[in-house]
């Protein structure tokens, strides 16, 4: 019998589970997430270690979803300083590199960049070939001026031995200690999406190299010699040495791990999940037991990229959402209290009306600290002039609104469906939704998202184009889906374990025997 433990970095929780091989919760915790993050890791993890008596040894996996990637680009901190390549010319130089980034960032990242020779067409023929010097006259430039490098080829994605080669080249002039990002390897066909999920990824390999640092020491320190893994955005996980070349892979693993938690909690196959937080409700849709991806361009930081993200939908419903009655109608939010809940709610002495007030007068909600259900009841009448019976009515009614319309977004047809609730902010859901067969609440929901985390498997994606009328289809694909069954056993799955999730030909617009072939396949972890 072995163990594994989950573990979500939230804005202002730190969720940890201890599960065990057959995938049941056996100590759970919330903890307050820490400004180096790292300590609220290790607090956490020795939590649900202090609620059982096992050895430590027995404890064979760690798994960790973080928002430390998103964080950093949001708040533009600790980003490396980056070369960017394109090898485009003379196709495609018209629109500038970074065109569209927002100007903070830009400043912060554009000071090599570089557009050479190169390139092809969607079905291979040659744009240009590389010209060598111009190539390593570009990368000489950056010498001990960058700390990664970005290369970006027009369709890189159908041939990308150009990227490869100038990768080659950057190693030789730049160092091993430089990292390399191809963009065939992160993002979809478009080149500038495709080039800026580059730039994004290659900014981010130095705090995923103190990331994956910090958690090998969080590991170390409590005397565990389990393997480690962090959680992407599809719902499945990166070994750390995946996380170091790919860091861009795991924001928004959040709401993925939530998403793919409560369906598991709830063993729904397929329907819609809402995870309430103390500031949004995050809505999501899981498809055979895994999140629903965007067919949108994602924003990350401000800047647009076409890898793929899940399908979330968020609104501004959550513990600490702030309440006004304007013109006798109940408006929520958007803003919220967050974690300052216990300083500025009315239930503990504050003078903003929240949301978490009325369940703590309703009785629905219980924290430490709170006044008592009559006395509150009593402030939120004197604050708003209503008797609380009509307030409470009015504060339902404008969530019921909001949920529905959250609910209608993302649902592609009229037929109900299950709705799965989660996150430590799940009181406030009706138990009735217009547009859900049912509203589900299930056990262990509050740490749902460190269960999603605990109960990921390994996954291999790949996508190509092809030219119909020069390569067979079906060979294509046959020889897709052995590639990523190979590179899966590659990554420590059971051999027995791995299924196909995708396996898709798509007609591409306006090219004539153009075809995108993408294919999933996802595995356990050996036991």
């Amino acid at each position: 019998m072995y163990y594994k433990i989950g573990v979500d970095v939230g804005g202002t929780n730190t969720d940890a589970v201890l599960v065990s091989h057959e995938n049941e919760i056996i100590a759970k915790t919330k903890q307050t997430t820490s400004l180096d993050i790292s300590s609220g890791i290790e607090n956490a993890i020795k939590n649900v270690l202090s609620q059982v008596t096992i050895l430590k040894e027995d404890i064979k996996y760690i798994m960790l979803g973080t928002t430390h990637c998103t964080n950093a680009l949001v708040e533009r901190k600790e980003l490396n300083k980056i070369g960017v390549i394109r090898l485009a010319l003379p196709a495609s130089g018209a629109i500038p590199t970074m065109t569209d980034f927002p100007s903070d960032l830009k400043s912060l990242l554009d000071k090599h960049v570089y557009m050479v020779h190169g390139g092809y067409e969607f079905d291979g023929r040659l744009i240009s070939p590389l010209i060598e010097n111009e190539v390593k006259s570009c990368l000489e430039k950056m010498k001990g001026e960058v700390e990664s490098v970005a290369i970006t080829g027009v369709f890189s994605k159908t041939i990308p031995d150009q990227e490869l080669q100038v990768a080659q080249w950057s190693k030789e002039i730049l160092g091993d200690y430089v990292k390399v990002t191809c963009s065939h390897e992160i993002g979809g066909l478009g080149l500038l999406e495709r080039e800026n999920a580059a730039i994004l990824n290659a900014s981010l390999q130095g705090v995923a190299l103190k990331m994956v640092n910090a958690f090998k020491e969080t590991a170390t320190n409590l005397g565990l010699t389990s393997e480690l893994f962090i959680g992407q955005n599809d719902g499945t996980l990166l070994s750390l040495d995946e996380v170091q070349d790919y860091p861009v892979l795991t924001i928004s693993s959040g709401p993925t791990n939530s998403i793919r938690g409560a369906g598991a909690l709830s063993k729904v196959e397929s329907g819609i999940v809402i995870d309430v937080g103390g500031t949004t409700s995050d809505g999501g849709v899981l498809v055979n037991h895994f999140p629903r991806e965007s067919t949108q361009a994602a924003q990350i930081g401000g800047v647009l990229t076409n890898f793929r993200m899940p399908d979330v939908v968020a609104v501004g419903v959550g513990g600490g959402t702030i309440v006004r009655m304007v013109n006798d109608q109940c408006v929520l939010g958007p803003d919220s209290v967050g974690y300052k809940l216990k300083e500025k709610a009315i239930a503990f002495g504050g003078n903003t009306l929240t949301l978490s007030d009325f369940f703590l007068a309703q009785e629905r909600l219980v924290i430490e600290g709170s006044l008592k259900t009559n006395l509150l009841k009593q402030k939120l009448e004197e604050l708003t002039n209503y008797s609380y019976p009509s307030l409470l009515n009015k504060v339902t009614e404008a969530i019921q609104v909001k949920i529905e319309n959250l609910v209608d977004k993302l649902k592609t047809d009229s037929k109900d469906i299950p709705v799965i609730a989660c996150g430590g902010g799940a009181f406030l859901l009706p138990n009735k939704i217009k547009g859900a067969s049912e509203v589900l609440f299930p056990k262990h929901m509050e740490v749902a998202n460190a269960f999603g985390a605990c109960i990921s498997q390994i996954s291999s994606e790949k996508e190509i184009v092809i030219n119909t009328m020069q390569k067979n289809e079906k060979e294509e694909l046959d020889i897709l889906l052995s590639e990523s069954k190979k590179d899966l056993i590659k990554k420590g799955a059971s051999n027995t374990s791995i299924h196909v999730i995708t396996k898709e030909s798509i007609p591409l617009a306006y090219l004539p025997g153009a075809t995108k072939l993408k294919v999933k396949l996802c595995g356990d972890l050996i036991q």
